[in-house]
């Protein structure tokens, strides 16, 4: 199951899966979040609902306020390791990509 949820360094990470659009949910994220007392940029991998498109990975600030919507940005040069671990985290679990708008040559093409 993917964890939607990891701090790596100063980033949070957050994973859309196909029940959890993160978008939708930043009242519980900003809950989260400020639990762990997290300051902060939050980036946001939409894989599962956005599929290999320019927009898998956005981005928005994080203060203990909550979130600042119009720090709101499309992420076009996300950190190779975090790329590669999200990549990674998707291919080893086969429910997320199965609930993913992925079709099945894009999941081929993902998972090679």
């Amino acid at each position: 199951m993917i964890k939607t949820l990891r701090i790596v360094g100063k980033i949070a990470v957050v994973t859309a899966t196909a029940d959890f659009h993160p978008l939708r949910q930043l009242k519980q994220l900003t809950t989260e979040l400020v639990s762990l007392d997290f300051e902060g940029l939050v980036l946001f991998d939409l894989l599962a609902v956005n599929g290999l498109t320019p927009n898998r990975f956005v981005s928005m600030k994080f203060s203990k306020s909550g979130f600042e919507r119009a720090s709101f940005a499309v992420e076009s040069e996300v950190s190779s390791s975090i790329q590669n671990e999200q990549d990674l985290i998707a291919k080893s679990d086969q429910t997320f990509l199965l609930g993913s708008i992925l079709s099945s040559s894009e999941l081929q093409k993902f998972k090679h």
